[in-house]
């Protein structure tokens, strides 16, 4: 965005309202009972300004046309309302032109009742320039050629719907049309007059340096969105303003027509249709007003719709990015996983061969066989480890890769010279999660380990079995040989013994149902049945 779009956008009307004014900032802070101060001395000297400058007989005929619209183009209230609004927001210029606009009316006599109509009558015009600025996103600071526009054609719908004050005042003080007439020509003649060349000026002039001040002073709301209700309530506002306007124009037409009748008995067709003057006024500006009206409603909904689709397609924008860093944050972390398994496979095979090292320099051959089950014990940690930086998923391990590659490993380092052992596989492939695999890899380790160091004493040629099967997500898995068998005495198997200890805590930890069936001189089965 350019400097200037930048400066356009900041210029659109952001109304600092009481309620975004109270909950962001405390009553006691001196911005805002400053502020409020300033506010009420304003609308104090307003007050005071037009009970002086209110003639005696207020929007009488006597005083003539010139006068009321002397009074509206020099109303103070009317001046400071729309510059507050412009720059404050609705409530603050609307406070000050409602009550003095009910105090006119009160001054004249007007019953309390019909007074507070009037008043309200008074600040539909400023209400219309709220839903104009807050639906259409262009600038109020008339630095443009379609700001000055906008303002021109929003000041005069608002100075005719206003207007609609002439005929509550006409029928509460039981004018004739002729009268009616001129106040309503008056009024609004006059409020648009001070609006383009008292209000747009001050506008032009001042409001860079007050946006700037309210930037320095307070925190500024982002501009609220269209909603449908908002949309249907202003479309619905100025129509029902509209078909006041219209409904008091056939009225005041008709009126019209009958007094000239009543005071001419001799009326010709010329003073008719000079009796209808109003009413053919008011029926083009009506049309003028619906034309507007429409196109305007039309730029509202098309903005409101834009406004949707700019905000759904800003928030895909952002699940995207949002998607992107998430996938960029997870690639990272397999890398980095990937590397942790890495480099611990590399300190697992680090003790092995320190283990391999010691155990070449032993010369005790039970210490032997201890340096080589702990190096398959490392070892087969250090599968697993590798088998998951290896992998694309941390989740996705071939079972039966890696149960093989752990039986060779450990058939290895086991082989015995005097014996010739085959090594078997019947296994059906299922995907482990890491979780499952470590201990799975280590439960395999111990039951082949005992299986070379106890099943085969005694036999030159035998076999170990791995197989498994896998139905409905439960994996059974069974380790059998053609050894000698345990004992038929079980209790003269060392019930302490290390590697039954671990076989033991290494199922529990799969969380898999271990059973153990064996025959003298028929070998041994272990089953392992565990949930995928």
């Amino acid at each position: 965005m350019n400097n200037t779009d930048q400066q356009s956008s900041n210029l659109l009307w952001k109304p600092l309202t009481f309620d975004i004014l109270l909950s962001r900032y405390s009553l006691t802070n001196i911005r805002v009972w400053g502020m409020l101060t300033m506010w009420i001395i304003a609308i104090a000297g307003t007050l005071y300004a037009t009970i002086a400058l209110l003639p005696n007989e207020w929007m009488s005929v006597s005083n003539g046309r010139a006068d009321i619209i002397k009074f509206f183009l020099f109303n103070p209230a009317l001046i400071l309302g729309l510059l507050l609004f412009f720059w404050f927001g609705f409530e603050w210029g609307f406070i000050p032109i409602f009550l003095c606009s009910f105090i006119i009316a009160f001054h004249s006599s007007m019953p309390w009742g019909w007074a507070l109509v009037f008043a309200i009558a008074f600040v539909l015009g400023v209400a219309i320039c709220a839903m104009a600025y807050q639906g259409f996103n262009i600038a109020y600071d008339l630095r443009s050629l379609k700001s000055i526009a906008f303002f021109i054609s929003i000041m005069f719908i608002a100075s005719i719907a206003s207007s609609l004050g002439s005929f509550i005042w006409s029928f509460s003080h039981q004018l004739s049309a002729s009268e009616t007439l001129m106040i309503w020509k008056s009024w609004w003649s006059g409020s648009f007059i001070q609006a383009i060349l008292i209000t747009g000026p001050l506008l032009w002039l001042f409001t860079p340096a007050v946006e700037r001040l309210k930037s320095r002073f307070f925190s500024l709301p982002d501009r609220s969105r269209l909603s449908l209700k908002w949309v249907a309530g202003a479309v619905g506002s100025i129509t029902g303003a509209l078909a006041l306007f219209i409904f008091s124009g056939k009225y005041l037409g008709k009126l019209r027509v009958q007094e000239v009748m009543t005071e001419q008995k001799t009326a010709t067709v010329i003073d008719v249709v000079n009796a209808l003057e109003s009413f053919e006024i008011i029926s083009w500006i009506s049309i003028g007003i619906i034309i507007v009206t429409g196109y305007g409603a039309f730029k509202l909904i098309g903005g409101w719709n834009q406004q949707l689709t700019s905000e759904v397609e800003n928030r895909t924008r952002q699940l995207h990015e949002s998607q992107k860093k998430l996938q960029v944050s997870l690639d990272e972390k397999k890398v980095l996983l990937k590397e942790i398994h890495h480099r611990v496979k590399n300190n697992l095979a680090l003790v092995s061969a320190l283990l391999e090292l010691q155990e070449q320099n032993s010369s005790q051959i039970e210490n032997d066989s201890t340096f080589r089950t702990a190096r398959s014990r490392i070892k087969s940690m250090a599968l697993a480890h590798e088998a998951l930086y290896q992998n694309e998923s941390f989740s996705n391990i071939s079972m039966k890769e890696y149960i093989q590659r752990i039986a060779n490993l450990t058939h290895q380092s086991f082989v015995n010279k005097n014996a010739d052992i085959d090594l078997k596989f019947n296994l059906e492939d299922a995907r482990l999660e890491m979780s499952q695999s470590i201990p799975l890899g280590l439960v395999i380790n111990e039951i082949l380990i005992n299986a070379h160091k106890h099943a085969f004493d005694g036999i030159s040629d035998g076999f170990i079995e791995l197989g498994s099967t896998v139905k409905n997500d439960k994996i059974n898995i069974y380790i059998r040989d053609n050894g000698v068998g345990l004992p038929q005495d079980r209790k003269t198997i060392k019930p302490k013994s290390l590697g039954m200890t671990l076989i033991k805590k290494f199922s529990k930890q799969l969380k898999a149902d271990l059973s153990i069936e064996s025959e003298q001189d028929e070998g041994t089965t272990f089953n392992l049945v565990f949930q995928n």
